[in-house]
């Protein structure tokens, strides 16, 4: 059975109501990205759509070894870690990894604000979207910017997933063109102004999203709490100075490559 049928059957214990879903460009490349309430959103989105999608999420949820996390990951998503810990030459290694999801066909969905909190609120999110984005246009191949809001009215942990009962409106917005930021990024040598169009369209993004819900949007990031290490794919961790070597970025470049191509045989 397909991780799209695994989420149909947790679909049935969510009172799950899908908006716009004709604003979603079925069978192209997409990158969708969404506000982030609780860590049920994981499932909520991808279990929304009607084709199955790539899920980056926190390389916590991927790898880590604690209450069958990393089975019901697995169960239910083709999840790729996201480590926003190690520092840019780690984070730049998932992204490069997200890259070839797009290259091959596959959308893939990300919650730009990076963390989840329950304010009413919708924090600015950062460029990890844009830059797969960025990248693939690079390499000629076209992607959509898909907005999504998810407003959940309660919120189960991910160790009950199994009881889930929460009360979730999903909205699939207009896209987003960002194709002046793209232009304005391609032929900018400023750092300043490269980073200020990559910022563009996902600021625009989670500003429509938060109009969606009718909450502000807060334009500073979510602070996230700093782990102090790197986890790899056995659950192992090591800390962030430390891992800075070349034979913990060689691993960790294999392992994700590994794990990049085990999904891409894998999703239909």
């Amino acid at each position: 059975m397909n991780k799209l049928e695994e989420l149909k059957k947790l679909r049935n214990q969510v009172n799950l109501i899908v908006k716009n879903i004709d604003n979603y460009p079925r069978n192209e490349i997409n990158v969708l990205v969404s506000n982030h309430n609780c860590l049920m959103d994981i499932f909520y989105l991808p279990m929304s759509l009607p084709e199955e999608i790539v899920s980056l999420v926190s390389a916590r949820l991927v790898y880590k070894n604690e209450n069958n996390r990393k089975a019901i990951i697995n169960k239910y998503l083709y999840a790729m870690p996201i480590e926003a810990h190690g520092g840019s030459k780690y984070a730049n290694i998932c992204l490069e990894q997200a890259t070839k999801f797009l290259e091959n066909g596959k959308s893939v969905n990300i919650f730009p604000e990076g963390a989840y909190v329950d304010d009413k609120k919708v924090f600015r999110g950062r460029t990890g979207a844009s830059r797969i984005i960025y990248n693939a246009r690079a390499n000629g191949i076209h992607v959509n910017l898909v907005p999504v809001s998810i407003d959940v009215s309660r919120s189960e942990d991910l160790d009950n997933y199994s009881k889930v009962g929460d009360d979730v409106e999903i909205n699939i917005l207009p896209l987003i063109d960002y194709e002046d930021a793209y232009y304005n990024y391609k032929h900018s040598q400023i750092k300043e102004e490269m980073n200020m169009f990559l910022h563009q369209p996902i600021d625009v993004a989670m500003q429509c999203i938060a109009n969606s819900l009718g909450i502000s949007y807060d334009k500073n990031y979510i602070e996230l709490r700093a782990k102090g290490n790197v986890m790899f794919a056995d659950g192992s961790v090591i800390d962030v100075n430390t891992a800075q070597n070349n034979e913990f970025i060689t691993r960790y470049k294999k392992e994700l490559n590994d794990r990049t191509l085990r999904l891409l045989k894998s999703i239909r």
